[in-house]
C-alpha cells in the first residue's frame, strides 16, 4: 500500500488515502536478504550437518533484539513472529 500510494500522490491522481499498519519490519525479519529468517533456513539447508537447532540458534543470534522476533522461555524447537495481526508462534 505504501508504494501504491506514494506512486498515486506522485501521479497526482486524487483518491482516498488509506492508514494501515506498516509491517515492513515484520517482513525484513522474515525475507531480507541476507540474514532473514527465508534465507538463514535456505543456507542451513546447504549444510550437511545443519540440525534443527543450528538453525534456531542462527536465528536467536541474528534475531535476539528484533522487536518482531521472540525467542521461547522454555526450550521448545520454536520461534514467535509478532506482527500486526499478534503474535505467531513457528514450531521447528
Amino acid at each position: 500500500f505504501k508504494l501504491e500510494q506514494e506512486e498515486y500522490a506522485r501521479e497526482e491522481i486524487s483518491w482516498k488515502t488509506i492508514e494501515f499498519n506498516d509491517n515492513q519490519p515484520c517482513l525484513d525479519l522474515i525475507a531480507k536478504k541476507p540474514l532473514g529468517i527465508l534465507h538463514i533456513l535456505d543456507d542451513e539447508s546447504h549444510f550437511p550437518k545443519a540440525t534443527d537447532q543450528s538453525f534456531l540458534d542462527k536465528l536467536f543470534q541474528q534475531h535476539s533484539n528484533n522487536v518482531c522476533f521472540e525467542k521461547p522461555k522454555t526450550r521448545k524447537p520454536q520461534f514467535a513472529i509478532r506482527h500486526y495481526t499478534g503474535r505467531s508462534e513457528e514450531r521447528v
